[in-house]
């Protein structure tokens, strides 16, 4: 693989004042949970250094690929400062260390007791600079009977029944279509770091911050896992809610639509959309708690209803009713879509990459600028290492 190297000066969106500007934050972690959390940060203005192995980052041999460099490492790693270092040698450790007193975060996706092994422990890190906000990203977390064993999103999903509950109803059992199991603990590891940023406005102390994938899927099973504790036992009911009904796919005289109707206030827009009134008085679909104990005989009635309508028309009548109503999208169909346009959904760079857009939109939002090549700015170290320290309580 070759690479079109950019420019040595800072990313364009560094260059603009964001809401975490002032904020020097090291990102130590590799491939997606880690860079993404560190993105984050980097897309609200906080200066953001990718510390490399000089191997590089695992993800810059992913595709696809644009004008030879890694599209999937572009999306994760843009708006970031890029070094390498070999934290094996101790020459270099000691230069990381002293980046750590002049930084005030650290995020790190090392599998537990490699960071110790280098010597660059949490607490050693926090004997360099107690004001450092450490973020630890692992599958299991720094301590635990599963501490030590290897997770990817694939056996996060499985392990935290999420997967057990994904899927046709009566099918095996199924991972979601993307690696939610780094981006949900990417997404709290960064709510973590400033929330621990802000603590420090009264303590004057840092902090380590344990996230673990398996923990962060398991806090979103939301009503599935309170179900679960409540003396169900959740399974896959394929696109149909288990608690609501009309809310799944349905297929009408040409194709299918999405219908999402949760409670009893929209459902009488349902009926009137598709001359239905019976439906409210027949007691198995009048009310909601019913029409769940009902939901074959519900579809069927529905889908009869639908299928004197094309997806397009059933599509157009039951928007002009204000029912909660769509096609299935495909992925590129969703990205080139007038509301996508609309709402910048996609940005392009400035060598004319497009990624997706970050959906926070602060004044303090910075436009994204490309991902650093491996080693750009291994020049500027020694001006970073004249920065002030940020060590004092």
């Amino acid at each position: 693989m070759t690479t079109t190297p950019h420019a040595t000066s800072a990313p364009a969106a560094l260059n603009q004042p964001g809401s975490l500007e002032g904020l020097r934050v090291l990102d130590l972690s590799r491939v997606l949970a880690g860079p993404f959390c560190a993105m984050i940060l980097a897309d609200l203005g906080a200066e953001v250094i990718k510390v490399e192995s000089p191997d590089g980052d695992d993800s810059r041999h992913f595709g696809p690929w644009y004008n030879g460099e890694s599209a999937y490492y572009r999306l994760f790693n843009r708006s970031k400062y890029g070094l390498t270092m070999d934290l094996k040698n101790e020459q270099e450790r000691g230069r990381l260390l002293e980046l750590v007193r002049r930084s005030d975060v650290v995020i790190e996706n090392f599998r537990p007791g490699v960071m110790e092994r280098l010597g660059l422990s949490a607490d050693r890190l926090m004997e360099e600079n107690p004001r450092l906000i450490i973020v630890s990203i692992s599958g299991f977390g720094q301590d635990g009977p599963l501490q030590k064993a290897p997770a990817y999103d694939l056996i996060a999903q499985a392990m935290s029944g999420l997967m057990s509950i994904t899927g046709l109803r009566g099918g095996d059992p199924t991972r979601i279509g993307i690696s939610i199991g780094d981006v949900i603990p990417g997404l709290y590891g960064a709510i973590a770091a400033l929330a621990a940023i802000n603590e420090r406005h009264n303590t004057g102390r840092g902090q380590h911050i344990d996230v673990a994938m398996l923990d962060s899927l398991i806090s979103v099973l939301e009503s599935v896992g309170m179900r679960a504790l409540h003396g169900e036992e959740p399974v896959a009911c394929g696109n149909d809610h288990a608690m609501s009904t009309p809310f799944s796919t349905y297929q009408t005289g040409r194709g299918s639509v999405a219908i999402a109707i949760a409670g009893d206030r929209l459902f009488p827009r349902l009926t009137e959309a598709l001359n239905r009134p019976e439906w409210l008085a027949d007691e198995r679909f009048s009310e909601q708690t019913r029409r769940n104990e009902f939901p074959v005989e519900f579809r069927a009635a529905l889908e009869e209803a639908l299928s004197k309508f094309t997806d397009d028309e059933a599509i157009e009548l039951l928007s002009a009713h204000h029912v909660p109503v769509s096609k299935v999208h495909t992925v590129n169909e969703a990205l080139a879509s007038e509301h996508s346009e609309y709402r910048g959904t996609v940005a392009t760079e400035s060598d004319g990459f497009k990624t997706l857009a970050s959906p926070l939109r602060l004044t303090g939002s910075v436009a994204p600028s490309p991902a650093p090549t491996l080693g750009q700015h291994n020049s500027l170290v020694d001006e970073w290492l004249q920065s002030p320290v940020r060590t004092g309580l």
